[in-house]
Formats: structure tokens, C-alpha cells, sequence
């Protein structure tokens, strides 16, 4: 397969865990207390996973760095998609869709042949903490 093709494949499969995140999150507010935090939390990472699909900022790895691996990125679905609460069919179905997403990302950390994508390649990030030598 062409890496292009993939590519296209790992930002659509980003972007649809980065919205079942934010809507069933959105759907968890108001089911107690204790779904709304962790409602704002599942919100908060939707955006972030839907935020590094189009630009990753220099901060993004050193305070994130997990999210630049396929195993990395497949835990931290897998968590999502068990934190999200099935009091209803949706929430039910889309935290076992992103549930079964992150397993097929730690699947492709042991495919040697399926690089990254580019915006989970580390290459030419600056990470900040080089200082100016004069």
C-alpha cells in the first residue's frame, strides 16, 4: 500500500475518535457529577487529538510525546474509549469504535513495514528546551 493511502486512513480514523470523544463527551455532561468531570475530560482530549491532526505545536511532544507512536496513541484510545460511560447505545457504541481503534494501533506498532504518519513523525519538531549559546 501506498504510504499516501494510509495516511488518509490514520487521519480519518484520528478525526472520527477525536469526534466520538467530543460528542459523547458533550452527550456525559449531565449524567451526575462524576460523568461530568471526566465528560470535560474526554472533550478535552477529543480536541486535542483533532487539533494534531492539522498542526502539531513544539510543545506537543515534550509534554506528550506517547502521542507520537502507534502504541503511545493506542493506549491512550483504549483509555479513552473505556472512560467514556455506556448509559446510552451511542456512548456504548463509540467508546467500543475508539476502543477497537486504539487496539488496531497497537496492532501496527509491530507491522515494520506501516511508518507513522507525518503529523505523528518527530522529525523537525523543536522540542524548546535548547538554549541560545553565544
Amino acid at each position: 500500500m501506498d504510504s499516501q493511502d494510509l495516511n488518509g486512513a490514520f487521519k480519518i480514523a484520528n478525526l472520527a475518535v477525536a469526534g466520538l470523544s467530543v460528542l459523547s463527551g458533550l452527550s456525559q455532561l449531565f449524567s451526575g457529577f462524576r460523568a461530568f468531570i471526566l465528560g470535560i475530560y474526554i472533550i478535552a482530549f477529543g480536541g486535542v487529538i483533532g487539533l494534531l491532526e492539522f498542526q502539531v505545536p513544539p510543545e506537543a511532544y515534550a509534554f506528550g510525546s506517547f502521542l507520537f507512536s502507534f502504541i503511545g496513541r493506542g493506549v491512550f484510545y483504549t483509555f479513552i474509549g473505556v472512560a467514556i460511560h455506556g448509559e446510552s447505545i451511542f456512548r456504548i457504541l463509540a467508546g467500543g469504535i475508539i476502543f477497537i481503534i486504539g487496539l488496531v494501533f497497537i496492532a501496527l506498532e509491530a507491522v515494520p513495514s506501516i511508518s507513522p504518519p507525518e503529523n505523528m513523525n518527530t522529525e523537525g519538531i523543536s522540542i524548546g528546551n535548547e538554549e541560545d549559546i553565544i
